[in-house]
């Protein structure tokens, strides 16, 4: 397998130094000049499909700079849509936009007793105007080897999962715009046939990237801090939602690493998220019905200061190397092929299983629906627990529906997905009074030094809780009038 890691240039310099890396390596490296110039017409046509034209030195080929629908993992390197392309398929006039120029160093290194090539560069991004150092980190070589190898490096200097191309951040700079995010929002599956892992893969691929993607935004703490801490919370749901839903496909243990660490990071963004949501929305609402109140307004104060902290905690994490290990553990797992290939005991239901992906999608789509609809049963009776059973059970088959939407043509998969939407956020506002509790509960609950406004705080949870519940009943017959569109 082959793994792309992104560094400083300035610390790049030190690997030559690393005694555990020098040990390791079997014969000389060999160093030689790197070029690479990145070509598109005054329109910028290439760029509006997501590809670029790469110069390397005479030897052209055509790029992608984005991933768009297709399969593009991260730190995999940048995938080639045509080698040597004939220019009569190409936009005229094409002029080069932006160039890499430096030195590229290779070594081979024997691991776990097998052989990884790794290939250092360091060089000068340029557009017209403007210049910036790059550095990048290529592993070459067996899957655990290369596992092995970038942890080692990733020990000794700060490397991480690359959150763009060079060619992405060439063009960037040469256009004068910020880099897109390689991906946003929820996954949806490329066009054409894919089996069942490969399926896997594309979706964890493109949530791993959201994740990445949003880090640097929270750590920032600017005013766009709340929704990068949001996107990056749900990325992780909706990674572990897709693991459970292909964990019976796979060999019994396959995706507990992955799974463990998605834990952990979820774990982290949740207590900034809920902090945020009470900081943000329920306490502005509430202070709205009273605002010269005294007391809710020290509540409100010592709220904001709890959720500083929580996002100065966060913050620290973002910035850590054991973050960093994280993404490139996820990335490194994305790409592994060991967890495709089926054990004794999986092969053995082969018969059992779907055939292809849109039956495997059919059947975990009314699994899904099924446990939805018997988890609401006269849910005009169903108490706060009970109800936020419900809320997880539409959150899951939302997920389902979302990952597997572009299966299904017709109107039918995105009514079922608006439907359960509309459920899940009146249900999502009962959740947000029984996490405010909890939080309240920080504050100094009901005896604290905060009775009053606590108090004035649960009232209004109770009120809105009240208010929401005919709102929830019929969001839910409405769900479940909609046909299976699956089947």
């Amino acid at each position: 397998m082959e793994l792309e890691l992104a560094a400083q240039a300035d610390t790049v310099s030190t690997l030559s130094r690393l005694k555990p890396l020098s040990a390791c390596r079997d014969g000389r490296p060999r160093t030689q000049a790197l070029k690479i110039v990145w070509h598109d017409s005054p329109e910028h046509a290439l760029l509006a499909e997501g590809m670029t034209l790469a110069d390397y030195r005479g030897a052209q080929r055509l790029e992608r700079v984005y991933p768009g629908a297709a399969t593009w993992l991260p730190a995999q390197p940048v995938p080639a849509v045509a080698e040597a392309p004939d220019a009569a398929t190409l936009p005229a006039p094409l002029a080069p936009l932006a160039a890499y120029e430096g030195r590229q160093t290779a070594s081979v290194h024997q691991f776990g007793g097998q052989a990884v090539t790794l290939t250092v560069a360091k060089g000068i991004l340029r557009s017209v105007t403007a210049e910036q150092p790059a550095a990048r980190i290529w592993l070459s070589g067996e899957e655990q080897a290369v596992r092995g190898l970038a942890r080692l490096i990733a020990d000794a200097v700060p490397v991480g999962v690359p959150l763009t191309s060079l060619a992405a951040d060439g063009i960037a700079m040469a256009t004068g715009r910020t880099a897109a995010a390689r991906h946003c929002g929820a996954p949806a599956l490329p066009d054409g046939p894919l089996g069942v892992t490969d399926a896997l893969t594309h979706i964890l691929g493109h949530l791993i990237d959201v994740m990445l993607v949003n880090a640097p935004a929270a750590v920032r703490r600017e005013g766009d801090a709340t929704e990068a801490v949001h996107q990056m919370r749900v990325a992780v749901r909706r990674a572990r939602s897709a693991l459970s839903i292909f964990q019976g496909v796979l060999p019994a243990g396959a995706l507990d690493a992955v799974s463990d660490g998605l834990k952990d990071l979820g774990s982290r963004l949740g207590p900034t998220r809920d902090w945020d949501v009470f900081a943000e929305e329920t306490l502005p609402a509430i202070q709205q019905s009273l605002p010269e109140d005294e007391r809710l307004q020290r509540l409100i104060v010592a709220a904001a200061r709890r959720r500083r902290e929580c996002h100065k905690a966060l913050a620290a994490y973002l910035n850590s190397p054991a973050f960093r290990l994280l993404g490139i553990e996820l990335a490194w797992f994305a790409a592994a092929r060991f967890w495709h290939v089926a054990s004794g005991a999986v092969a053995d239901q082969a018969a059992t299983l779907p055939a292809t992906l849109p039956e495997f999608a059919g059947q975990v789509l009314q699994q899904r629906w099924k446990k939805l609809a018997s988890s609401g049963n006269r849910i005009e009776d169903l108490d706060i627990p009970a109800l936020h059973g419900v809320r997880l059970r539409a959150k899951r088959a939302r997920y389902a529906a979302e990952m597997f939407s572009t299966l299904h043509q017709g109107k039918a998969s995105h009514r079922f997905i608006r439907r359960l939407s509309a459920l899940q956020e009146r249900l999502g506002v009962l959740n947000d009074g029984a996490v405010a509790s909890h939080l309240l509960a920080e504050l100094g609950g009901p005896a604290g030094r905060h009775a009053y406004a606590i108090g004035i705080v649960t009232g209004f949870l109770a009120a809105r809780a009240v208010k929401i519940r005919p709102r929830i009943v019929r969001a839910f017959e409405r769900f479940r009038r909609q046909p299976a569109y699956w089947t």
